[in-house]
């Protein structure tokens, strides 16, 4: 999700002088000075051929256009833009910040006519028609009447930077929550399975049963610690999913496996859990297979920022020249098998698979291709993730 820099970034300057409560009185500080610049030009523009006579006077009439539009302005802020421009009543809005600027001219131009009437000190509409006069603040009118909206303007910008910056917050939080619910791929009913297998294995062959608890527990504390990163590198998600397979293999014994990974797999980072959905759909596939055991083929190809993922289940010899029994983990520059679809009947509705559809709608977007069919699963992730 791309923002503009000032959202939800605690260090930029803007962000931090609009939302910080610690800047608060910067904030008016610089309101203060800006209205002081306003009236001061407003007076010495006014008064600009009499300075010199009206002496220490002329910082009482800056004082008192000062307080006028100061008043005025913090009417508008304090006032007006809760009570009616949030509240959507634009129309009620304008008419009283109007109104009220409406005055402040009234009172500007009574001081204007008390200084040149009164003290006798010539003003730049000294001369003029009461026409052009009345134009002049006619004129003027429309732009002050928009400056001060546009102070109304940073509090919306304020408000919105912080709604904004809530609904981020949210989202952030919901988005961690679905996908480290999606992570939790590791069947339970697998765990009960091994311990409860494992158990009976200590009576009678020991070191397998010490074998399997200490594949068990290599993978918990995959699980449990390893994934707490937001991304793990790819060569120790393959070593999770060689230790999988073997305490698959361990129990079960239905099938053998081999896993080719080719590329800088040290160097590549993946989201955790990412490919264990599918390996054990796979094992899945090899429980159902009651005539000939099986072979699980698992490639893994790490080319620029794109990784590819291919995992089929064979028969026993089907395309099969290597040496299977146990299950191994090869680096080899040569893919031993590409993918072939043996099917055509896409596992929609699979729980599992779908499952982790979201994960990758999430993390990856539209930056992955995944095909899947009964006996071979091929993902193509690109760009990293987001």
């Amino acid at each position: 999700m791309k923002t503009i820099p000032i959202i939800g970034n605690d260090s930029s300057f803007l962000y931090r002088f609009l939302v910080s409560p610690r800047l608060r009185l910067a904030r008016h500080a610089t309101l203060i000075v800006a209205l002081l610049v306003i009236a001061s030009n407003l007076v010495l523009f006014t008064l600009r051929d009499a300075t010199g006579a009206l002496g220490n006077r002329i910082y009482l009439l800056i004082f008192n256009l000062f307080v006028l539009y100061g008043s005025l302005f913090y009417f508008n802020l304090l006032y007006l833009t809760p009570r009616y421009l949030l509240k959507q009543k634009y129309l009620t809005y304008i008419l009283y910040l109007s109104g009220g600027l409406i005055v402040v001219f009234a009172l500007q131009a009574t001081q204007e006519y008390i200084v040149s009437s009164v003290l006798h000190i010539p003003n730049i509409f000294t001369g003029y028609p009461k026409v052009a006069l009345v134009m002049d603040y006619l004129s003027s009118f429309p732009l002050t009447l928009l400056s001060i909206i546009g102070g109304s303007m940073t509090v919306l910008l304020r408000l919105w930077i912080l709604e904004n910056q809530r609904v981020m917050q949210l989202e952030k939080i919901r988005l961690q929550s679905e996908i480290e619910h999606l992570k939790e791929q590791i069947s339970p009913s697998m765990l009960f399975r091994v311990l409860h297998y494992s158990g009976e294995q200590a009576l009678v062959n020991p070191g397998k049963a010490s074998k399997m608890l200490m594949k068990l527990s290599q993978i918990l504390r995959y699980q449990l610690y390893d994934c707490n990163r937001e991304k793990v590198l790819l060569n120790t998600e393959i070593k999770f999913l060689t230790n999988y397979l073997e305490l698959e293999q361990l129990v079960s014994g239905k099938f053998d496996f081999r896993i080719n990974a080719s590329g800088e797999t040290g160097r590549t980072f993946i989201f955790p859990l990412l490919f264990i959905p599918f390996i054990q759909y796979a094992v899945k596939q090899t429980e159902a297979q009651k005539v000939q055991p099986c072979s699980i083929e698992i490639s893994l190809e790490v080319e620029s920022d794109t990784v590819l993922f291919n995992c089929q289940v064979k028969r026993r010899g089907q395309g099969d020249e290597g040496t299977r029994g146990q299950g191994s983990l090869q680096h080899t520059a040569d893919i031993a098998q590409p993918f072939i679809s043996s099917s055509t009947n896409t596992l929609v509705n699979y729980q599992e698979l779908n499952k982790i559809r979201q994960r990758l709608d999430l993390q990856y977007g539209e930056q992955y291709q995944l095909e899947v069919t009964d006996q071979s699963i091929r993902l193509e992730l690109k760009g990293g993730g987001k």
